[in-house]
């Protein structure tokens, strides 16, 4: 499929979605354009106009945080995002904290501590979802540190707040499967069908030894999680899931070997896994994956390339059998190190999005630039798939590829 059928069918893409057939699209093919588009909207707007659209759309959650923000939608139409509380890389003491939004993404506020630090330690690791009763559940684990030195894991615990995130009770031991304890939750925990909730965690043996991930499974809203079944053929990390109907589960798993995502499947609720390929170049990682439709699925993921440091996406119309190529969607410049982590959610059906990131240094906030921050950033899918962008590749014709 080309883009010209890409953009005659994205009017429908946001409610009941229509089933695209396509053949594949590697990744490798999909860098240029990207590129080639954020190079057209500097060209054709200018720098100035370009930077004052983005300090627009983008807010401050927490200053002086380093992050790994995960944005969840509440009931009430309010969004929460969660995250580590501190400046630094998980070598500092530090909580995971809850703070809410409005319904469009903005006037941040902090509403609660979700998980409070152990003595010498922190919780920053982090698995969000909503139960099927409503309750927010919250997977952490931490580090025990001293003078900036990992000395310790502290723990996998469970937060759970049954008052939209204003309170928190803590299970610090929590009923799930004896060698999950050990391990670093991450991603969302995801409703299935028939009352059955799941969550992603993993296990690192250090450089050079392989990472191991798990999908952890409840039958009774989260209270217990017997069983868990392994993904990744020994090359995986943190990994982020979507239930995408017909009992399949999608994973879009970071790699531990040059730090892609790839993207896992399975087919009967998570039961046995397997491998469809590669969704991003190396150093390009870690990703979040939502549904727009029963058809458009978004996948954003951190950019850790040296000269792109950024956020990128991509989207697939047929329910994640097929992706079109990637977009970056926002960039921190030379001067950015420390960068990514998106977590993101729709605002409403007309393809309006909020993506949480952090980032140690963000251009368009031109006061103190580099410092840690967790951001978030309202912007439309429809731009990306405007006539005169698609019009732009190969010598103003459509690109097919």
């Amino acid at each position: 499929m080309g883009f010209s059928h890409a953009y005659e069918g994205h009017h429908s893409v946001f409610g009941n979605a229509v089933k695209y057939g396509s053949a594949g699209v590697s990744p490798f093919l999909g860098q240029t354009f990207s590129m080639q588009v954020f190079l057209l909207a500097v060209d054709r707007f200018g720098k100035t106009f370009l930077m004052r659209f983005l300090m627009k759309r983008i807010s401050v959650v927490a200053t002086d945080a380093c992050g790994w923000p995960n944005l969840t939608t509440l009931p009430s139409g309010r969004i929460i995002c969660t995250y580590f509380n501190a400046p630094s890389h998980g070598l500092l003491e530090g909580d995971l904290i809850c703070s809410v939004s409005d319904r469009k993404g903005g006037n941040w506020k902090k509403l609660s501590t979700v998980a409070p630090r152990p003595k010498g330690g922190n919780r920053m690791h982090l698995a969000v979802g909503l139960a099927h009763n409503g309750d927010v559940l919250c997977f952490s684990s931490g580090f025990f540190v001293k003078d900036d030195e990992f000395i310790g894991f502290s723990g996998h615990w469970l937060s759970r707040s049954t008052d939209m995130g204003r309170t928190w009770r803590v299970d610090d031991q929590p009923k799930v499967h004896s060698d999950n304890l050990g391990t670093i939750p991450f991603g969302r925990v995801i409703r299935l069908p028939e009352g059955k909730l799941a969550y992603s965690s993993y296990r690192s043996r250090g450089k050079g030894n392989p990472s191991e991930t798990w999908v952890s499974f409840s039958e009774d809203d989260g209270r217990t999680w017997p069983r868990r079944s392994k993904l990744g053929r020994n090359d995986s990390n943190e990994t982020t899931l979507l239930y995408a109907g017909d009992g399949r589960i999608l994973a879009g798993v970071r790699t531990h070997v040059d730090h892609h995502v790839k993207l896992c499947e399975s087919s009967n609720e998570g039961r046995t896994w397997k491998e469809k390929g590669p969704l991003t170049l190396p150093m390009q990682h870690p990703a979040d994956l939502i549904s727009l439709s029963d058809a458009c699925l978004l996948l954003t993921y951190g950019i850790r390339n040296r000269g792109l440091m950024g956020i990128g996406a991509r989207i697939s119309l047929d329910a994640g059998r097929t992706w079109r190529p990637p977009w970056v969607i926002h960039q921190f410049g030379e001067k950015s190190s420390d960068v990514g982590y998106p977590s993101t959610v729709a605002l409403d059906k007309r393809g309006n999005l909020l993506t949480a990131f952090y980032t140690d240094h963000e251009p368009s906030l031109r006061k103190r630039a580099s410092r840690y921050r967790v951001l978030a950033m309202r912007w439309s899918i429809r731009d990306w798939l405007s006539e005169s962008l698609l019009g732009s590749i190969s010598d103003g014709k459509r690109l097919n590829l």
